[in-house]
């Protein structure tokens, strides 16, 4: 499995993009591939474990991900523990202060339980990626 990755500027201090990403929560009301999370474990501002209904393209999934807040808010990892479809789902989103302005960069890499060439995987997880970036930067900066 290879990594997708991509970068974006969002115009705002490290503190509220943190904690817009620490909100995981309210992701459904900005992120189109979100359509529900519970956190299972933790608490609304950062959990540990959360339960999400995830929507890309033709794949639909519930997922449980197991989420690593220890060096946030450089860093912010998580860990699929379960799924209908997915096998395993890594991430991690790094944030770098910029003056006033935030570099923020995700990584994902996602295998499903099904065969799918991994030209149409790495496709769908650019995808994924580069939407999220765009809707958290239009999220924070409206």
């Amino acid at each position: 499995m290879s990594e997708t990755k991509s970068t974006i500027i969002i115009e705002a201090p490290l503190s509220q993009v943190a904690e817009a990403i620490a909100s995981v929560g309210t992701y459904p009301s900005w992120s189109g591939s979100m359509k529900a999370v519970k956190v299972l474990e933790g608490d609304a501002m950062k959990p540990t474990k959360v339960e999400m209904s995830l929507v890309s393209g033709a794949l639909r999934d519930e997922a449980t991900l197991i989420f690593d807040w220890s060096n946030f808010p450089t860093s912010l990892t998580f860990t699929l523990e379960s799924a209908d479809l997915l096998t395993a789902m890594d991430g991690k989103q790094e944030l770098k202060s910029i003056g006033e302005e935030t570099e923020i960069s995700y990584a994902l890499t996602v295998a499903l339980s099904m065969p799918v060439p991994d030209m149409m995987r790495q496709k769908a997880e650019k995808a994924v990626v580069d939407q999220t970036l765009k809707e958290l930067k239009a999220h924070i900066e409206e």
